[in-house]
């Protein structure tokens, strides 16, 4: 009987050794380090460089299926290195890989050189290498499949215009002294240089500057006299919104109106304000709402329409609901009609602070939600009264997170260590239905609901609360350190955001202004930038719509995309264990139990989670070791 005991204790220990050490199934072994490694989101082609070679291995059978080499793309002597002082700052800043989202594409900098690779087919889609210039930035065009291309030539600043189909450049036109292309960031002007494609016009706004060019001569039509932080087309196809901010630390923002046919302002003065804050189209108006307040404006003239402007010290936020504008100014709320109107009879409090976050406001049903970062209450729409006499306080040192229910049409909440559940349908004040202990309150970022209950986590802690309150699962990891924590790439939101679960924890923070298009009778009819669309249609079945680049591709990865959508079942989770070993850890959501864990053996890890597969794709020194899906 000892024996057999002795025998079982044996096997598990065997079996749990083998879990916690798992070694990997397969490895692609290299001749030198693998410096860098990305994923392309459409063909699931997993990309890495090392040495003087870049490679494409598929993500089904997971070998390499292309490889370029410097004969490919060239090599840079220490000539032309020498022969541009400003070199070394340029690519000093640049990744290695990128992938390009919405396209079969990667970019790639290797020996100095800009190349643009058909993860597809292994093809180098553009090489510089032929050219006398550096590329310093690049912007790809998805609606035509081309690149627009920033070049340094000389000391002058270009740009130029490629046709994917071929990889030759259709047109390269000088715009300005390159002079002015570093008095920007690199990094910074990632975020703030645009192109926009309108019909058989280029509008880009490049380093602060607007440019107007023929898509198809690249003939320079004109170049804006201000300087502009961002800008908007308007659809009548004769305007542009543009606003401006005075100089790197202004406080203030400028919004005006251009003509394209010169890109000389239509107004004589301009808005002034700490922040412009929303923006509509309606044709011959624009609503423009901002810091001190919003109004309807003459397309024409500048001349506001109402007689008053909506209050607004502290505006933060408008929500369009059909014809009516819900909006936030400092802490409170108050729904107007078309014609400025109040609708409500006094404004409504919803934070204690006017720097109090807000992580919902709209309209559910007949009612008005708001969750922020001290309330929580529902408002009838009609009448502007609350619903309950006293809000929901929530701890303000806590996360609020809410979370959608679709099947019952209500809203789960949790704040400090509490769960409530917002049913529009039923008047009554809700009550905690669950209470939790959580240990690492402060780090929460995600929660999502499920059949069965709503999982909440963080980047070392994960749990499942049943519907009924109970606690069904609650693991704890310990904090793997902050070096570890910074580089890796939000192990523990993979599962939430990378592979489809969007959580519902977005707030209000950080979202871009767009200009809303509106026909005469006051129904939204679209955007003057359709980026937020494409990103939708990246997530939907037919995700290839939104770029010619894809073409056959639609078909052809069509079941990856949908397995991608799918996939919200497990978090990855980054920790250290109690013998000092970095490990990813795979959580299934449903019942909290581990299902994989790996070792992370540097501190700098570069990998991949194949959404479709699961697979996981490890750098460690001159190899890529593959973890399949458990």
């Amino acid at each position: 009987m000892k024996k057999i005991t002795l025998s079982i204790l044996l096997v598990l220990l065997v079996s749990f050794s083998g879990f916690a050490q798992r070694t990997y199934d397969e490895i692609i072994t290299t001749e030198s380090n693998v410096q860098d490694l990305v994923q392309n989101e459409i063909t699931g082609v997993i990309v890495f460089k090392e040495g003087g070679t870049i490679k494409g291995v598929d993500p089904e059978s997971k070998k390499i299926i292309w490889t370029l080499t410097s004969e490919d793309f060239g090599k840079t002597s220490a000539a032309d290195i020498l022969a541009d002082p400003d070199f070394g700052k340029l690519f000093k800043e640049k990744s290695d890989l990128t992938s390009v989202a919405g396209s079969p594409y990667v970019e790639a900098y290797i020996n100095s050189k800009f190349l643009i690779i058909n993860t597809d087919t292994g093809k180098v889609a553009y090489n510089s290498s032929k050219e006398s210039f550096w590329v310093t930035q690049s912007d790809f065009l998805p609606e035509t499949d081309e690149y627009l291309l920033t070049l340094k030539s000389g000391g002058n600043m270009a740009i130029a215009l490629i046709d994917m189909k071929t990889g030759d450049l259709k047109w390269n036109t000088v715009v300005d002294e390159a002079k002015s292309l570093f008095s920007f960031s690199l990094k910074e002007s990632a975020n703030t240089n645009i192109a926009r494609v309108n019909g058989s016009i280029i509008y880009y706004l490049l380093y602060g500057k607007l440019y107007s060019f023929e898509k198809e001569s690249g003939k320079l039509n004109w170049k804006a006299d201000e300087e502009y932080s961002k800008f908007f087309l308007t659809q009548n196809d004769k305007n542009i919104v543009v606003v401006n901010s005075k100089g790197v630390f202004s406080n203030k923002q400028y919004l005006n109106v251009l003509s394209t046919e010169t890109g000389k302002s239509i107004w004589k003065e301009s808005i002034k304000t700490k922040r412009v804050v929303y923006l509509e189209d309606w044709g011959t108006k624009l609503l423009i709402a901002h810091y001190g307040g919003f109004n309807f404006f003459d397309l024409k003239t500048g001349e506001k329409i109402w007689k008053k402007d909506a209050r607004g010290d502290g505006l933060k936020r408008v929500i369009p609901i059909e014809q009516d504008f819900l909006y936030v100014a400092e802490n409170e709320m108050m729904l107007i009609d078309k014609d400025g109107q109040k609708l409500w009879k006094k404004f409504i409090e919803i934070a204690d602070d006017k720097e109090d976050p807000i992580y919902y406001l709209g309209r559910v049903g007949e009612k008005v939600m708001y969750l922020t970062g001290t309330y929580g209450n529902m408002v009838d729409y009609k009448t502007g009264v609350k619903l309950w006499k006293r809000n929901i306080k929530f701890n303000d040192k806590r996360p609020v997170l809410p979370t959608y229910d679709e099947a019952t049409n209500a809203y789960l909440v949790y704040n400090d260590e509490e769960l409530y559940k917002f049913d529009p349908s039923i008047d009554d004040k809700p009550e905690p239905f669950a209470k939790v202990n959580v240990k690492n309150e402060k780090d929460l970022n995600s929660i999502e609901n499920y059949p069965w209950g709503v999982a909440i986590s963080g980047p070392v802690e994960v749990m499942g609360i049943a519907l009924d309150g109970t606690v069904k699962y609650h693991n704890v990891y310990k904090q793997p350190g902050e070096t570890g924590r910074r580089l890796l790439k939000g192990a523990s939101l993979v599962g939430s955001y990378a592979m489809g679960g969007a959580s519902a924890v977005n707030g209000f923070a950080g979202q871009e202004v767009d200009l809303v298009f509106r026909d005469d009778q006051g129904n939204i009819v679209g955007t003057a930038h359709k980026d937020a669309d494409k990103k939708l249609l990246r997530k939907s079945n037919n995700q290839a719509a939104a770029s010619a680049a894809l073409g056959v591709l639609a078909t052809k990865f069509n079941s990856r995309f949908n397995a991608m959508k799918q996939n919200r079942d497990y978090s990855y989770i980054f920790a250290k264990e109690e013998t000092g070993e970095k490990v990813l850890i795979k959580v299934r959501k449903a019942d909290g139990v581990e299902v994989d864990k790996i070792i992370f053996k540097n501190n700098k890890p570069i990998y991949e989670i194949d959404p479709a597969t699961q697979n996981i794709f490890y750098v460690l020194d001159n190899s890529i070791q593959i973890f399949n899906k458990k």
